[in-house]
């Protein structure tokens, strides 16, 4: 890659000392603005959208589940689907691109949300929001390459993703209105056109695009890897459990809460709370795990194992709650711990599964994606479509308790399955 930040000078990368991070600065400044903006705009939808397609455009529940699982799988995997495209563009135009069409499939949406156009919306609208993703974080690692700012930088990407997923549930809840549900999507809309905005008043400054070259993922050659490594099959069989059963909290949870509670504005607070949990507790949690993995000798699986025990936990508090409030806010808080040990967790069995036989960290991470997706495609088209036939048919319990059963099995398997950790 070789991209030149917005004021058209040197990478700051290639400036000494103080001036150099006080460029860094200014250049990720307006990718932070437009980050915070695309994906308040995502998360907004994201809570509500099982909602939204049920009964704002009245689909059945088979669609709302396809509906899911294909605004899950591209919003996703997506990017990976555009790499060769990628390559040899400004990353600028491209993040530009991405808002423009994620906004205007989203604001389409509005008026053609029949089946097809629906599935076909939402893929081209996650694909923007995956190329998001991607990019954003391509650039930031090129502007700050060799400088010590770089951790700096990613940590200011999180602190906008999170408070992203703070303000961005209130503001789908409050939009959200099943009588006149293009408000909302207006509203996503404009977020995503402010985001085009911030990138088009520097595209004209900002320099030449990624170059080309460099190893591309094969599925061929991670096929390959996982026939030869019991760590990456461990890995990858254990994360897209873990994926399905994390998917739930935007998929059945959302219908879980508007059937038992009355207010909008109460459901948004569930997913607020989360993010507010996740800002506060992650980094003294992560740290506090590495030195229990230092310090006693606390294998990376037991972590991702408990992580899963959190969220089967989670799942038998919604199903002896009865719809309780203070019970489901303690479901959702312990759901958080389990995604704040499970997620980062997961990140680094990938990273150690890394070798000569399954590439660089691109084809790692790569295959990391298609499993993030494959898992949580899954458990959105079950928590979308499933969750309402055994509600009807049974009651949440059975579901709740069904997902409580298989979070456990989970849990207890990866814990006591012993695969070697490569010292990587």
């Amino acid at each position: 890659m070789s991209e030149r930040p917005a004021d058209g000078q040197a990478s700051p990368s290639t400036v000494p000392g103080e001036e150099r991070d006080r460029r860094l600065n200014r250049a990720i400044r307006p990718l932070l603005v437009q980050y915070v903006l695309a994906f308040t705009g995502y998360l907004s939808l994201t809570p509500v959208l099982a909602v939204l397609v049920r009964d704002g455009w009245h689909q059945s529940g088979l669609v709302v589940g396809l509906a899911l699982m294909v605004f899950s799988c591209s919003s996703r995997a997506g990017s990976i689907v555009l790499s060769p495209w990628i390559e040899g563009r400004s990353g600028v135009r491209v993040l530009l691109l991405a808002n423009l069409v994620s906004g205007s499939c989203f604001l389409t949406m509005s008026v053609a949300h029949s089946v097809l156009p629906l599935i076909v919306l939402l893929a081209a609208g996650g694909t923007g929001v995956s190329l998001n993703g991607l990019v954003v974080r391509s650039v930031v690692a090129e502007w700050t390459s060799g400088s010590p700012a770089q951790v700096t930088a990613f940590a200011k990407l999180n602190v906008m993703l999170n408070l992203a997923a703070a303000v961005g549930p209130l503001i789908g809840t409050a939009a959200l209105d099943t009588d006149a549900p293009w408000r909302l999507m207006v509203v996503i809309a404009a977020g995503y056109y402010a985001a085009a905005l911030s990138m088009l008043l520097v595209v004209r400054k900002e320099g030449k695009g990624f170059e080309r070259g460099g190893k591309r993922f094969s599925f061929r050659q991670y096929w390959t890897a996982l026939r030869s490594s019991p760590f990456l099959r461990h890995v990858v069989l254990v994360s897209t459990v873990g994926w399905v059963l994390y998917a739930q909290m935007y998929s059945a949870l959302p219908l879980h809460l508007f059937a038992t509670t009355g207010s909008k504005l109460q459901v948004a607070t569930y997913f607020t709370m989360s993010a507010i949990i996740i800002v506060v507790l992650q980094l003294p949690v992560s740290k506090g795990v590495a030195r229990l993995m230092e310090a006693r000798g606390v294998a990376l699986t037991t972590v991702i194992g408990t992580g899963l025990g959190c969220f089967a936990a989670a799942f038998a508090v919604l199903a002896l709650s009865g719809g309780d409030p203070v019970a489901t806010y303690a479901a959702v808080a312990t759901f958080t711990l389990g995604e704040i040990l499970f997620a980062p967790s997961v990140d680094t069995a990938f990273a150690k599964s890394r070798d000569e036989s399954t590439g660089g960290f691109v084809a790692v991470y790569t295959g990391k994606q298609f499993t993030l997706a494959t898992g949580e495609g899954l458990g959105m088209l079950l928590g979308g479509g499933f969750f309402e036939y055994v509600r009807g048919v049974f009651s949440p319990t059975v579901y709740w308790a069904a997902f409580a059963a298989a979070g456990a099995a989970a849990a207890v398997w990866t814990v006591l399955r012993r695969v070697r950790t490569p010292s990587v």
